[in-house]
């Protein structure tokens, strides 16, 4: 060992690890695959003395990539029901892109959440092209419809308040 005094010797590994980043990463993943619990140990430790920061970062995290976030918690919930397929934060991107950002729907702007053309609760995927850009109050009055029942209701809607307009209320000048 080069160094009695632990604070001498603990230098010299940051000094070697400067040195030697590859080998260093390298030895810092094996450690982990061989020591999983002494690993989760650590970790619960480190959170538990910067509780505070950690969260900081996280929601710095997840206000700066909100793309991956969506797509993050899309396939979270995609295996929880057992559906096949995934997209990523770049298809999830350029999906959103192609709809200027805004509804499929209603063409709101604002924020978007991915909507299941056919819901995964009726056998859809949770492949893109299953995806469309919904803002929340869409996404929520969908609820469980398919894409084309969720259309004709909004058209049947439109024909309603149409019709239902007092036309001899108009001045007409």
């Amino acid at each position: 060992m080069p160094y009695r005094d632990p604070e001498q010797r603990r230098e010299y590994g940051r000094q070697w690890m400067r040195r030697n980043p590859e080998k260093a990463r390298a030895g810092m993943q094996r450690w982990r695959a061989n020591h999983p619990e002494a690993h989760r140990a650590e970790g619960r430790a480190y959170y538990a003395r910067n509780r505070e920061r950690v969260n900081a970062r996280i929601l710095a995290y997840h206000r700066a990539n909100p793309h991956i976030v969506r797509a993050k918690s899309q396939r979270h919930r995609a295996l929880r029901l057992d559906a096949v397929g995934a997209f990523t934060a770049s298809e999830w991107k350029a999906l959103v892109a192609s709809y200027g950002g805004r509804c499929a729907y209603c063409g709101a702007a604002g924020p978007i959440e991915a909507d299941h053309r056919i819901p995964l609760s009726r056998g859809g995927t949770n492949a893109i092209d299953n995806i469309l850009p919904a803002c929340r109050i869409c996404n929520a009055r969908k609820h469980m419809l398919t894409e084309t029942e969720f259309r004709a209701r909004l058209a049947a809607e439109k024909r309603r308040a149409t019709a239902d307009y007092d036309f001899s209320r108009v001045l007409i000048m």
